[in-house]
């Protein structure tokens, strides 16, 4: 595969958004999901660590967040009205806060949609860095502006550290899968439970991702992480298994 075949791809639309849910550790409720990226074929589903490297490379994941974006508003604005205040988190490359018309393309997007602004979490992605973090700044607080929360993914493996808590204006952090994975080392669970208490004293929420026991997610509710992601409830799905999976599920907070 070649950056050619994928640009083609993500313009002839035959890349998805599969949806894995974000569940509210205290009550259970499913509250929102998070919108991946997903490429099927005849011959099988293209694994996304074939293709995101390959468009993270360039500028080609500009158009590869905005494309999942669009479609993935397309089901929000369906699921919107019988569940009130649902939550849709979106994957943003850091390439879009060097882009001068990254940021206003994507307010643009969710304008159009006619959803609510304040249900759009942007996910901003560690696996590529803008140029200059604080640089990036002011394209976050555009998003806020326009009503958008803003979260740093992925915390803890790469790029982004403790330093962006100051200096970024974000209004939440995700746990990477690899501190939850290691939750019975002894460690773990004061690690996070201290990233956790600091988070809450400046105002953001936490999510864990990963979790694939209850075991697990017994610890981090404990520990007082706000909301959860993982196997234990339930894999990426396509829009019509997840909303099979949501009529099943705890109904989410208004």
């Amino acid at each position: 595969m070649d950056a050619a075949t994928l640009k083609r791809a993500v313009q002839d639309g035959q890349l998805v958004a599969w949806y894995q849910p974000i569940i509210d550790l205290g009550t259970g409720s499913a509250v929102g999901v998070e919108a991946l990226a997903r490429w099927p074929r005849p011959g099988g589903m293209i694994p996304p660590a074939e293709f995101i490297p390959l468009a993270e490379a360039s500028d080609l994941v500009i158009e590869l967040d905005l494309a999942i974006i669009r479609y993935a508003l397309a089901d929000l604005r369906r699921w919107q009205p019988t569940r009130p205040g649902f939550e849709l988190n979106v994957n943003l490359s850091g390439r879009h806060l060097d882009s001068p018309a990254g940021v206003t393309e994507l307010v643009a997007i969710v304008e159009a949609a006619a959803v609510t602004p304040g249900t759009i979490c942007v996910e901003l992605t560690e696996t590529t860095r803008p140029d200059a973090a604080d640089q990036g700044a002011p394209a976050l607080e555009a998003l806020r502006a326009a009503g958008m929360s803003v979260w740093l993914d992925d915390f803890g493996s790469g790029f982004y550290d403790l330093r962006d808590l100051i200096r970024l204006p974000v209004d939440g952090i995700k746990i990477d899968r690899e501190f939850t994975a290691q939750l019975d080392h002894p460690r773990a669970a004061p690690l996070i439970g201290a990233l956790t208490a600091a988070a809450h004293q400046m105002g953001l929420r936490i999510t864990v991702e990963g979790v694939e026991t209850q075991a697990q997610a017994d610890i981090v509710r404990d520990l007082g992480c706000d909301l959860g992601q993982g196997y234990l409830w339930s894999r990426p799905l396509p829009a019509d298994e997840l909303e099979g999976w949501l009529s099943t599920a705890a109904p989410a907070s208004a």
